[in-house]
């Protein structure tokens, strides 16, 4: 079996959260951008794309008179001319530092802009990064982590917000197009704020939007096991259909001695264990079209199937290949690609509620701010 077995997925459920749902989150990537002077149509200078501006955004929409808070946007006009869009998307649950490629022509947003004389924004989803409405993440704070704020967040900067830019003042829905964009998560609040505010935006163009919630979604993996090289997705299917039968048979000590065989004996929970087995494959997440030489994910499938400079065949080497490979890919590079200095149980463990990743309400703990978006909120990014 790929998934692993139903028992096994249910001692999963009962972590209190498996660390696959850190590694497997489905941020938008950040990508370099070049470093270049940027200009005006009519050859303005204008600032850089890096520059942070701030805008006045209120702590909670059914509540005006709580305040505002600063959050956080870049923008990039080079393109815009009177009466071109704005095209306007948000990271959704990252610190959006980093993201200014998404203002560029590097990407569809850019594009848009450049080829219909707009200008593009990036702003900070409340609650990641440094735009907060309060100044600590705890569970009082985070109650005005919903949906429904994260929509009127946009609508409110749609329609209220003064731009950087020459003539930002007057540019407003109504006054010029507004389109909203976005990815992931990001692409899921779109098409909600299309449905929930109609008329602000002209249009919404949302990529790889996650509209659905599904528990144990065993069958995000279907295509990684139906595409990645054949002998590499039939030796994982070998180890982990090996690790459902010992869990099923309560076979401590077999299951213990397979984890020893990955440096990672010292888990105390084998659904740590399990999870772990997943990061190899959440790799696959990050491979870019053509991009493949090098990538951890066939790093990973180089280990278990090159021998002595030979490939193997379609059905891979077997087992026993399979776990002294696996483990030793683990042992000698994937362990400190992944935890760097930290010792197995912080790094792997989940079921300790004292893990600063769990405990830590200091702004700018994103895995706290998505961690409360994935259980409280009535969809996520999966």
């Amino acid at each position: 079996m790929w998934a692993l077995s139903s028992l096994l997925l249910a001692g999963l459920a009962r972590a209190a959260i498996p660390n696959a749902m850190l590694r497997g989150m489905p941020s938008l990537p950040k990508v370099p951008v070049p470093e270049r002077s940027i200009t005006s149509p009519n050859g303005t200078a204008l600032p850089n794309i890096s520059t942070v501006y701030q805008f006045d955004q209120l702590i909670d929409h059914d509540n005006p008179v709580l305040g505002t808070f600063k959050q956080r946007y870049w923008m990039n006009w080079e393109f815009y001319e009177p009466g071109g869009p704005i095209i306007l998307m948000t990271p959704g649950e990252a610190n959006a530092d980093g993201y200014d490629v998404y203002i560029t022509n590097i990407t569809i947003n850019g594009l848009i802009a450049q080829q219909q004389n707009g200008a593009a924004i990036i702003i900070e989803h409340r609650f990641f990064g440094y735009s907060n409405p309060y100044d600590n993440l705890t569970s009082q704070s985070l109650a005005l982590l919903t949906i429904q704020q994260a929509i009127d967040d946009l609508v409110y900067f749609a329609t209220t917000a003064d731009l950087p830019m020459p003539g930002g003042d007057v540019v407003k829905p109504g006054q010029a197009p507004w389109i909203l964009i976005g990815g992931s998560y990001s692409g899921a609040l779109t098409s909600y704020t299309m449905v929930n505010k109609p008329g602000i935006f002209w249009a919404g163009y949302g990529s790889s939007a996650t509209v659905q919630t599904i528990t144990d979604y065993y069958d995000y993996f279907t295509p990684i096991r139906e595409y990645m090289p054949q002998n590499c997705s039939f030796d994982v299917q070998a180890v982990i259909a090996y690790l459902d039968q010992m869990y099923a048979a309560n076979d401590t000590a077999g299951i213990k001695t397979l984890q020893e065989s990955f440096a990672l004996g010292a888990l105390d929970h084998v659904g740590d264990f399990a999870t772990a087995l997943q990061y190899n494959l959440w790799d696959w997440q990050s491979l870019v079209p053509g991009a493949y030489a090098g990538t951890w994910f066939y790093q990973f499938c180089d280990a278990l199937e090159v021998k002595n400079g030979v490939n193997a065949g379609p059905d891979g080497w077997g087992l026993d290949n399979a776990i002294e490979s696996w483990g030793n890919f683990w042992n000698t590079t994937y362990y400190n690609h992944t935890c760097q200095d930290k010792d197995v149980e912080t790094c792997l463990g989940t079921f300790d509620l004292t893990n600063p990743y769990w405990s830590n309400v200091t702004v700018d703990n994103w895995v706290r701010s998505w961690t409360w978006m994935v259980w409280f909120l009535p969809s996520w990014a999966s």
